[in-house]
């Protein structure tokens, strides 16, 4: 054997020694198994990870695909590892959290984890081609607890939405906004600034820190409460955008008996904002709905909430102020500064209240949150006392079947504004009531639970004019439209609260059940 044939064997068993691959035969996967999760048997020494990527796609048949910008291919590797899982070890030479692999055929893609600046991919767009979606979870930092009604926006833009009750959110944006800034905001926490571009398509798990002042008891005078309150209702003008404006929301109608769905109404309006001072009305445009409702064969009470489009406008209670926001009846309650929190980066006074004795219709309780830079009310939490409760039931109730009692037990409002270029919008309403429906000669009553939520997600300021009557709809009336498919598609480019997962699950369950009565 010549000098040189024995250079090239010894060469040969060197890189043997130092790169060794056993791949187990694809016949012994599981067809349902991905690629990834076959084992292999690796050991390398000194090789660039350019080297090791090109053999195990010479072994297992697949192609690698990624940008050289990403990943250090001229970076060596000393690994040894026995019958480790293909995503493992790759994830191990890769050395870099950030990266992800999935498969598309016969290639496997390294990318980096789902953020918004890698976008190069029709599978991440939505219905339309130049809108793509955010989908995430808001947590307190310190508990884990999720943050219901949280405010998402952009920097200085008119585009927002809202997490659920749950905290988690979809927020569909164009793609011109992939530069901007994305803020969190939730009162008595601390602001928290995202760029778009750093953010993943889904599983953006975001933590906020709880933030607050402490109140030296000695600065607190009884009529501070109220002196605030007059100051903030006298700067309407000078806070609020008080001429008329359009605002795109989703709207959404919730009944539950007990624990369980039996109705959801759903709707992407177009709102016509009428000026605070004028003799002109709100409008609304139906743009997309849906909805559907399940009663099994046993139950013998269905509920139906009437007027919840009307109620959500007229929670505006800056422009629709009650008793408790109105100079002249501030007597009527007792107001109290509880503390002050962090609020949209500045600070907000926490002012709790409660009627002094029994005002119909305006017996309300609550928190009101005023900013504490310029004095505009930014959130309004109240309920009807249990008194008014008792006394005003049979007003909360138009219509009930003979022989049947509907008690109600609870009555909780909210609104909030958002913050755009100095001005505040509405932003929020939500409305939750809760009744005891008896039936003559049942032994036990039925409980439900309704919940109307009104959420902004764009406000236009610019070329607002009245609809044309023939384009509206009532908003008084029971609100009843088609049957649906859930399908998150649906809404194309238009932005709502995420169902929650008991909600979602409750969804796909009945139209499974609505599809297999068709059938039959």
């Amino acid at each position: 054997m010549t000098k040189n044939i024995k250079n090239k064997i010894s060469t040969m068993i060197l890189l043997l020694g130092f790169m060794v691959f056993v791949f187990k035969p694809l016949q012994l996967v599981s067809q349902t198994k991905s690629i990834l999760d076959s084992v292999i048997t690796f050991k390398a020494k000194n090789i660039s990870l350019y080297e090791g990527l090109n053999e195990i796609g010479r072994i297992i048949g697949y192609d690698f695909s990624y940008n050289s910008d990403l990943i250090a291919t001229n970076d060596k590797i000393n690994e040894t590892h026995n019958e480790i899982k293909l995503r493992d070890l790759l994830s191990t030479i890769l050395d870099d959290t950030t990266l992800t692999c999935y498969t598309v055929d016969k290639q496997i893609i390294i990318s980096k984890k789902n953020l918004i600046s890698s976008l190069s991919s029709k599978q991440f767009y939505t219905n339309s081609e130049n809108i793509f979606q955010v989908i995430g979870n808001i947590y307190d930092k310190n508990s884990g607890d999720p943050l219901a009604f949280a405010n998402i926006s952009l920097l200085g833009k008119s585009f927002g939405t809202v997490s659920n009750d749950q905290g988690s959110f979809n927020f569909k944006l164009p793609f011109k906004y992939i530069p901007d800034t994305l803020v969190i905001s939730y009162i008595g926490y601390k602001n928290t600034y995202i760029p778009v571009n750093q953010l993943s398509y889904n599983n953006n798990n975001i933590y906020l820190e709880e933030d607050h002042y402490q109140i030296q008891e000695v600065i607190i005078r009884s009529n501070d409460a109220k002196t605030i309150l007059k100051e903030a209702t006298d700067k309407i003008k000078e806070n609020y955008f008080t001429d008329p404006y359009l605002i795109t929301s989703f709207y959404r109608e919730i009944i539950t008996n007990k624990e369980n769905l039996v109705g959801i109404t759903e709707a992407v309006l177009e709102v016509y904002k009428s000026p605070y001072w004028g003799l002109f009305s709100d409008q609304i445009k139906l743009i997309k709905s849906r909805k559907n409702e399940y009663y099994s064969q046993a139950d013998t009470v269905s509920l139906k909430l009437k007027g919840g489009l009307y109620a959500s406008l007229y929670l505006d209670i800056i422009k629709n102020p009650t008793y408790f926001l109105t100079e002249e009846y501030f007597f009527l309650f007792d107001y109290e500064i509880d503390k002050i929190v962090k609020f949209d980066n500045s600070s907000a006074y926490v002012i709790k209240f409660k009627p002094k004795s029994y005002l119909d219709e305006n017996s309300f309780e609550g928190i009101i949150y005023v900013s504490t830079d310029n004095l505009a009310i930014v959130e309004v939490v109240f309920s009807l006392t249990s008194e008014a409760i008792e006394k005003l039931g049979n007003n909360l109730v138009v219509k009930r079947a003979f022989g049947t009692k509907v008690k109600p037990t609870a009555a909780k409002y909210l609104i909030n504004y958002r913050k755009i270029n100095d001005k505040y919008f509405m932003n929020l309403a939500r409305g939750e009531l809760d009744f005891k429906v008896k039936q003559r000669k049942k032994l036990f009553s039925t409980e439900f639970k309704t919940v109307f939520e009104f959420a902004s997600n764009n406000i236009d300021m610019t070329d607002v004019n009245r609809f044309e009557r023939i384009e509206t709809i009532s908003m008084n009336n029971v609100f009843i439209d088609e049957s649906f498919q859930y399908d998150n598609q649906f809404w194309g480019e238009y932005n709502y609260i995420s169902p929650d997962e008991t909600l979602e699950q409750a969804l796909i369950r009945i139209q499974k059940k609505l599809n297999e009565l068709e059938e039959e």
